[in-house]
């Protein structure tokens, strides 16, 4: 395992984020929200680490981070109105959006009955590195059920398995990001967090 500071090392951890992630290993980062650990969806064998390090139900598909609106179609075909409209209120921000017409080469840890989620986060160094390696699968960097870290201190050892740490000190929301699924009639909140319901539907008005 390597660590390093974001802080003094921006353009080092940016290098050996990419390489580590390139070659098939596991990255935790810092985001917008909580601390994420991720990995390349091209590599299944690091799919596998991420839910066996959390203890993540194998039902429960991984979202993917990306660096911005263009890596929608990466995922999925999906080019509703509700996607436009959300994407450009509250991307990048602590928003998932779940979207259905998944393409056809997606792992089916990333998918959940044709469904992907997916969010560009409100963080320089995440959307940058997904900007040089493509959409990451990541999910929060605790075992799940349990509390998610927003330093890097709060996290289980068992996350020290990770190839790489990235110490960014402590995130903003400290809170996991609103869900909304939509393409499947009236779009519906499935978890709400820093962003309200009601801000969602008053976009969407």
């Amino acid at each position: 395992m390597g660590k390093i500071d974001l802080s003094s090392e921006t353009d080092t951890a940016l290098i050996e984020a990419t390489n580590v992630l390139e070659s098939g290993g596991l990255v935790i980062f810092p985001t917008d929200t909580v601390y994420g650990i991720g990995a390349l969806p091209k590599f299944p064998d690091a799919l596998e680490r991420i839910y066996a390090i959390k203890k993540r139900p194998q039902e429960m598909s991984l979202p993917l981070l990306l660096s911005d609106m263009t890596q929608v179609n990466d995922c999925s075909t999906f080019n509703g109105q509700e996607l436009q409209t959300l994407a450009k209120v509250f991307w990048p921000g602590p928003l998932t959006l779940i979207l259905p017409d998944v393409l056809e080469h997606m792992n089916e840890l990333l998918t959940q009955n044709g469904t992907v989620a997916v969010r560009s986060p409100d963080h320089d160094f995440v959307r940058g590195l997904c900007a040089k390696v493509g959409p990451i699968a990541a999910t929060s960097a605790n075992i799940h059920g349990q509390p998610t870290p927003l330093r890097i201190s709060e996290m289980p050892e068992s996350f020290d398995s990770a190839d790489l740490i990235i110490d960014g000190g402590e995130c903003s929301y400290g809170t996991a990001s609103t869900i909304i699924e939509l393409g499947n009639g009236t779009p519906k909140v499935i978890r709400e967090g820093p962003i309200p319901e009601a801000d969602l539907l008053s976009a969407l008005l």
